[in-house]
């Protein structure tokens, strides 16, 4: 069984983020949720001083674009072209809600209007790179 490389390339923006989100994580002076829940891990890795907005938004760019590519991949070739807007609708409707929620404390986080906009730029990114994907 081989997996068409369009499926590869979409498992490749699914786990590539999500690596480099944690790295970030587990690597920023801030303490986190994931960083505190990961100590053992963090303990052997360096401390880096990261620029204010890789410190603050690109973990929540980073998880919203991966969550676009798996939510791609996951529902197959059925939404290929057009139908790739249910894609983009499900993973901002996603984004806004689990940023939202923190708003009231039902999840651990810290709310901010400025997140919601990052992962929408994600959602609009990962969109764009699925569109230059598909027409290869």
């Amino acid at each position: 069984m081989t997996i068409p490389k369009r499926n590869s390339l979409y498992i490749l923006n699914i786990i590539a983020p999500l690596f480099c989100g944690l790295y970030i994580y587990l690597t920023k002076a801030e303490s986190t949720y994931l960083s505190d829940f990961l100590f053992g891990f963090r303990s052997v890795l360096p401390t880096v001083s990261y620029p204010y907005i890789i410190r603050y938004y690109a973990c929540d760019f980073l998880w919203t674009y991966s969550l676009f590519f798996c939510l791609r991949l996951t529902l197959g070739d059925a939404l290929k072209g057009k139908h790739n807007w249910t894609v983009v609708l499900i993973s901002s409707v996603t984004a806004i809600i689990l940023e939202t929620i923190q708003l009231f404390k039902i999840i651990p986080g810290t709310f901010d209007f400025l997140d919601i906009l990052t992962e929408l730029l994600a959602v609009a990114v990962a969109f764009l790179i699925t569109a230059i994907i598909e027409k290869r």
